[in-house]
């Protein structure tokens, strides 16, 4: 095959690619890109180049080649989501490419490099490395341990040290390189191991750095190294590399198929560089396979070579409508759940906007694909600034944050996908009567209460509020909501409301669904007044739900016998 004919395949590649992918287009980011896009931006230059050049470890997940890229792309294209997905497509071509030169600098035909090639272009278990920028880390890590063993195989050995330094700079699985690098000299070269020492110095130095200074305790980014850690991970690994759960306990099978050295570089590849994803049970992700699946595709390379090409054909005439299966069914899921972020994140910048003066924001729910940090960085994009304040109403100090001066309310309604917005301005007075929904003023909600489920909200045995008392009114409400489950396991609930430390009396609820109660008030002038609700007895709900409950309370406030 010449050249021109390779570049012509490729292109065909290339383009069925984009456009088995075009959907990824209409996508939107997800928490980790908006919390990055908030500060890298910011970040100077300098920065980057001293954390590009230091040998030493850099706490806080900090990578420079990667975070670069959303540092330029957030500067100059803000939340403008398709101008970011391209630059990640031609990376992963150049990848494919990078993927064919290796194996045909082993020595493998064109169809086999080919059949390679194309296994890890349109391989959907790391969709999310082709639809997301969050995975542009693994990307540049693949991208320059690609490069590394390409050049060290023309025996470029500087140039081959500095791809090595960019893919650590990347992501730190590029610290396996080196044993890859080993792995290709044993098996193809002449087992001169003095040039790969630079290699195994700073993969030792950045790989005791990492374990040692490694500020992550007891959270998601800390290394287990019991066998019972690496036995989780080997089985989220294996089910899904090959979309065929648990096929990847076989693929070791493979070295008794095709005694091929070629073969056997690409699995001890694929191997080594699912070392350190072992040891963390708790970052358990199929992009993550990303890099290892350089391997894997070499592997195939190989193996196509020793199959009958008729063998070979039938498999990918199996494997890509399989691939297209699975690119159907993650592309309709996640573009539902980048519909509910883009939704979220333009109400919650609009609420900045109308509400410039706030700086203390409370969120009560959220879409299914959005944390604190993802909220936390929409909203320093909206103000180009990050003195923000962000707590959820499930904090147990909501209370002290909630009469703090100006808040902002985002209540997210998960049913008709829809944010709320609420915003109390210091000097306006509260609201006598409170109805749980998504305009509830939660800062007159003290403690002792749970999140919004429908048009109620549940207690502790517990719970405070505060109101304002208008004059004149006579009476009282309260309105709950008992669920037949509740009735079946403890029968009934009796709630007893005291207003400035005032017992109105208690009322009985056994009933089911939506009920009320009112109790008649002595006379008293108007103004703020505290309400506590105490629940009796306290509600233990079926598992998994730990929590331990009072009443689910749809209303509560002052009210004439005339009118609510």
């Amino acid at each position: 095959m010449n050249r021109r004919a390779g570049a012509a395949l490729f292109s065909v590649m290339a383009l069925l690619f984009l456009i088995a992918n075009r959907g990824a287009y209409r996508g939107f980011f997800q928490d980790d890109e908006l919390d990055n896009i908030s500060w890298a931006p910011d970040v100077p230059a300098a920065d980057f180049i001293s954390g590009i050049f230091t040998p030493k470890f850099l706490p806080g997940n900090f990578r420079p080649v990667g975070h670069y890229y959303f540092a330029v792309m957030g500067r100059h294209f803000a939340l403008d989501f398709p101008k970011y997905v391209f630059p990640i497509h031609a990376i992963h071509l150049l990848n494919v490419w990078l993927v064919w030169l290796i194996a045909r600098r082993l020595g493998l035909s064109p169809f086999a490099s080919g059949a390679g090639a194309l296994f890890y272009a349109f391989n959907m278990v790391v969709f999310d490395v082709y639809w997301k920028p969050m995975y542009v880390f693994d990307l540049l890590c693949a991208t320059f341990c690609l490069a590394s063993l390409l050049f060290y195989m023309r025996r470029w050995l500087i140039l081959s040290f500095v791809a090595f330094w960019l893919a650590y700079k990347s992501k730190e699985l590029a610290v396996m390189l080196p044993f890859v690098l080993a792995t290709y000299e044993y098996s193809f070269g002449k087992r001169r191991w003095m040039p790969l020492a630079p290699f195994f110095i700073v993969a030792v130095s950045f790989g005791l750095q990492g374990l040692f200074l490694n500020p992550n305790r007891n959270n998601d980014y800390t290394f287990h190294f019991g066998p019972g850690a690496v036995l989780k991970t080997v089985g989220f690994y294996a089910r899904d590399i090959l979309l065929v759960p648990y096929a990847g306990l076989l693929l070791p099978l493979i070295l008794f198929v095709a005694r091929d050295n070629r073969v056997w570089f690409g699995l001890a590849a694929l191997a080594l560089f699912f070392v350190p994803l072992l040891l963390l049970p708790d970052r358990t992700f199929d992009a993550y396979c990303y890099v290892p699946l350089t391997g894997l595709a070499i592997a195939c390379a190989g193996l196509a070579e020793t199959r009958p090409r008729t063998i070979v054909i039938l498999f990918f005439l199996l494997w890509i409508p399989w691939n297209e299966y699975n690119l159907w069914r993650k592309r309709r899921q996640a573009l539902a759940a980048d519909d509910e972020n883009r939704i979220y994140a333009k109400a919650a910048a609009d609420a900045v906007h109308l509400h410039p003066d706030t700086r203390m924001f409370i969120y009560d729910g959220t879409p299914s694909t959005m944390h604190y940090w993802g909220i936390m960085g929409i909203l320093r994009i909206a103000a180009h600034a990050g003195d923000f304040r962000l707590s959820s109403v499930q904090d147990k100090n909501i209370s002290q944050e909630l009469r703090s001066g100006n808040v902002t309310i985002l209540s997210w309604d998960s049913t008709y996908k829809k944010l709320s917005v609420a915003a109390r301005t210091t000097g306006v007075p509260d609201a006598p009567y409170i109805r749980m929904d998504h305009s509830t003023p939660l800062w007159q909600l003290g403690s002792g209460w749970w999140g919004l489920e429908g048009r109620f909200r549940w207690t502790e045995p517990k719970a405070t509020a505060r109101l304002y008392r208008p004059a004149g009114v006579r009476q009282f409400e309260l309105i709950v909501n008992l669920s037949p489950q509740m009735l079946q396991d403890i029968g009934h609930t009796e709630v007893q409301v005291t207003i400035d430390g005032h017992p109105l009396g208690k009322r009985q609820f056994a009933a089911r669904a939506w009920q009320g109660a009112r109790w008649d008030l002595d006379p008293a002038p108007a103004g703020e007044v505290d309400v506590e609700f105490q629940a009796d007895p306290p509600y233990h709900p079926p598992a998994p739900d730990s929590r331990v409950l009072g009443v689910p309370i749809g209303a509560f406030g002052f009210v004439t016998p005339e009118k609510k």
